[in-house]
């Protein structure tokens, strides 16, 4: 992986793939299916968010602000759809109490998701998201939540 401290440039899809991806989402991700409490040691956090960082910052055309925000919502959304989608459907035909208590789980795993998604990409809150005036990356993730499952 490039190292902005090295002055190097970090391309898109070494930087999500070798880094945000592998070490954050993945991680997020099997975490939450096996149940586990989700946390990241600090340097864990500080690389990944760091990678975040130094992706926006660069000067265009290596600025990945854009497709960092686009990649965080198509990441919630796949995640929905691949794997709270199917697991509200199995548990549908078993009477309201099970698909609300599967509901429950789905959408506090969904809040821990959000929260750890936020922390990662905070520099796109901050700075992309407000020149743009786009939803922040909470809103968003709460809206994809809604789209996706609710409707």
């Amino acid at each position: 992986m490039a190292d902005r401290a090295n002055g190097n440039i970090i391309q898109l899809e070494d930087g999500w793939n070798n880094e945000i991806k592998k070490r954050a989402i993945d991680k997020l991700e099997q975490t939450l299916d096996n149940g586990f409490d989700t946390a990241f040691e600090p340097k864990e956090y500080i690389r990944i968010y760091t990678t975040c960082y130094d992706m926006c910052t660069q000067r265009s055309p290596y600025n990945w602000s854009r497709d960092l925000y686009q990649r965080h919502g198509e990441t919630i959304e796949q995640y929905l759809q691949n794997t709270v989608l199917p697991a509200l459907n199995d548990k549908s035909g078993q009477g309201g109490t099970i698909l609300l208590n599967e509901l429950k789980h789905r959408w506090t795993n969904h809040q821990i998701m959000n929260k750890w998604l936020k922390k990662f990409f905070t520099y796109l809150d901050r700075y992309y998201v407000k020149h743009h005036s786009l939803p922040t990356l909470e809103q968003a993730g709460l809206r994809h939540f809604k789209d996706v499952v609710y409707e």
